[in-house]
Formats: C-alpha cells, structure tokens, sequence
C-alpha cells in the first residue's frame, strides 16, 4: 500500500485526490463549532449588511485563518531545521496521527454535549412545572422559574454550579404591545429570588442577563401563558432558527454583538477587521499535511494543498454571512433541512479526520518499520 509520505512525494500525480480532499476538509472544517459563524452572521444582522459585505467577512475570515496555518508551519520548519526527514518522518507521522485522531475525538464529543445541552434547553419541562426554563451559560447550568406556589408570582433562579451573584443577574420582560420590565434579584441562600413581582399574564420574552467579565451574556427565553411552549430565540435576535446549531458561548456572544452593533453604520475596514480578527484560530489538520509537504520539500503542493483547504473554507464562511444578510429564517422556509445539516455536518469533518489520522498512523508504521525500529 503506498504510504502517505509517498503520495505526497508523487505530488502532481495525486492532485486529484488531494485537492478534492483539501476542499472538503476546508468547508467542513468552517462548519465546527468555535469559528465565528455565529458572531459574524450577527454582526452581519446588527448592522443590516449587504450580500457583499458578507462576502468580504468571510473572505478575511479565511485569509487570516490561512495566514495563522503558514505561520505555524513555517515557525515549525525553522525550528526543525538539520533533522534527518528519513529517519524522523515515521515519528512526525505517528505523532500528527495521534494530535488529528484526538482532535476528531473531541469533536465528535464536543459537538455531542453541545447537542444534548441545547436539546435539553430547548426541551427541559417538568410535569406541573410549564414556566420552566433550563438554560446552558457556558459555565454551569441556570435553572430559572416563575414561582408561585402561595405566594405573589416571582422569578427564582438556581445554578448547578458556577453560582452568579445576586447583582450580576436580571431579567427583561417584553410583551407583545412593546412593554418591557427589568427584574432584579436578591440572594435568598438557595436560590436567588427577584425583587419585583411578575405581573399576569405569563407570555411574554425574557432576556436573561449575567454578567461576567465586565460585560454580560445574554440568553432569551419565550414563556406563554399555559402552554407547553419550548425555549426559543426571541423576535429581538434573529441570528439563526430554532433548528440551527451553536454552542453556548456562540450563542450568548453573538447576542453580545447584536445588541452592541444594532443598526450602526459600519466602514469596510471595520468589516475586514472583524473578518480578520474572527479567523485567527488554525486548523491543526491543515499545519499537520503543510507542515509535512514542507519537511519532504514538497513546497508547491503545500501552496496548492492549502489554498484548496483555504478556498473550502472561505466557501463556508462566505455562506455563513450571505445566508444572515438574506435571512436565516427565508433559508430555513425553503429547506427545512438546514439546521439538521448544521448539527451533522461537524460529524463529517471529524470523521474524515480521523479517516486521515488512520491513513497517516498505517504510514508512520509502515516507515518505522522500514528504518528498523519496530
């Protein structure tokens, strides 16, 4: 079987299966988790930015998070400067196999707790207990409730670890007619409790605010009055459906950024800025296959195998600022697919991560055992 080092040695012969391979990696690699969709679909909404401010975002989002990939590998090559690539390369393979296998692991991991958390958010309603809400901060777990048994009806709020204090905690009602209530809370031991009563009825949006840091995360709610109704984003955030994926962080962040950039004027450099600034977390994948292309002195096809990756994933953060300047919800009517291929698309990118951790494992071997060493 030819070993990974081999193919990439053949260089020219293999571009059919490398570059293909490339892209893929690079759309699904914009499609994890942490790489500033979220944030850039709603700065794209706070600022009521057009199809080709989006596009420029996405594409300084890839070319910044290209810039990081060269400069790792390039830091890399110089430092590994006088190390004899025979000998070496076996090791280097084995090692890149195992950081990509445990990367694609985690993942995998990680995209199942952010799902079991949101499904529990979306879903945590208790027999009796309609005004209910559970919500994931990032940093434990809140536990908010409209409290009435006996007494005039108040917000109680519990956290299963990572307690807020009582100040830095407050919810804003909204209902329908406009109307908007701020309810402060007070630390009663177990629970904190709001200082206001909530008046009737209970339907109406609430934006729950923590504070953290010296800024706050904010998380909204819909409560209805005896309905069986289930968490969902307000009116006031339309940064993506109620079928579409992100994590906690994503979440409270892009409300961070809707609130703060809402219907200001923005200049092209600040979109770039934005765009480069959102893109500055490498591919560990992408500095693995450079960094050997570069070690086996295969410059021109780490130039081609990383642009590829580059254009893969420009693809995807372009989309993801097009689809929030003509609508997630407009996208989400026409294909009720989409927030199913959200939440299965990271999976993809783990699984052929790992498929290429095996490849380069099998490689590694095969080379040790060539030189001898096993």
């Amino acid at each position: 079987m030819t070993s990974f080092a081999d193919l990439i040695q053949q260089g020219s012969t293999n571009l059919w299966l490398f570059i293909p391979s490339a892209l893929l990696l690079g759309a699904l690699h914009g499609l994890e988790p942490g790489h500033s969709k979220t944030m850039m679909a709603a700065f794209i909404i706070a600022v009521r930015g057009t199809v080709g401010q989006a596009v420029l975002l996405g594409l300084c989002a890839a070319l910044s998070h290209t810039a990081i990939v060269w400069g790792i590998a390039l830091g890399g090559q110089y430092l590994g400067r006088g190390i004899n690539t025979e000998t070496t390369e076996p090791y280097l393979l084995l090692g890149s196999a195992l950081i990509v296998l445990g990367i694609g692991l985690w993942m995998v991991w990680r995209t199942r707790a952010d799902q079991k958390a949101e499904a529990a958010h979306d879903h945590h309603h208790h027999h009796g207990e309609d005004e209910v809400r559970s919500i994931d901060t990032g940093h434990g777990t809140m536990r908010l409730e409209i409290f009435e048994d006996g007494v005039p009806p108040r917000w109680r709020a519990r956290f299963g670890k990572g307690a807020w204090s009582a100040e830095d905690v407050t919810v804003t009602t909204t209902r329908g007619e406009g109307r908007s209530q701020t309810f402060r809370f007070v630390d009663r031991g177990e629970f904190l409790e709001s200082v206001e009563e909530i008046p009737e009825p209970h339907a109406f949006a609430a934006r729950v605010s923590l504070g953290h840091g010296g800024h706050s995360h904010d998380y909204e709610l819909i409560f209805a009055e005896h309905e069986h109704d289930h968490a969902a984003p307000s009116e006031g955030l339309k940064v993506t459906g109620d079928n579409a994926y992100m994590d906690a962080h994503e979440r409270a962040h892009a409300s961070d950024i809707s609130r703060r950039f809402a219907d200001q004027k923005v200049t092209t450099g600040q979109i770039a800025l934005f765009g480069l600034t959102g893109g500055l977390i490498p591919c560990p994948a992408a500095v693995t296959v450079l960094l050997l292309c570069l070690q086996l002195k295969r410059l021109s096809l780490g130039v081609v195998l990383v642009s590829a990756f580059s254009v893969g994933l420009a693809v995807t953060m372009v989309s993801a600022g097009v689809i929030a300047a003509l609508s997630v919800n407009q996208i989400q009517k026409r294909w009720s697919g989409f927030g199913d291929f959200a939440r299965k698309a990271p999976y993809a990118s783990a699984g052929l991560m790992i498929v290429i951790a095996s490849y380069m494992a099998y490689s590694g071997l095969s080379g040790l055992s060539r030189i001898g060493a096993i």
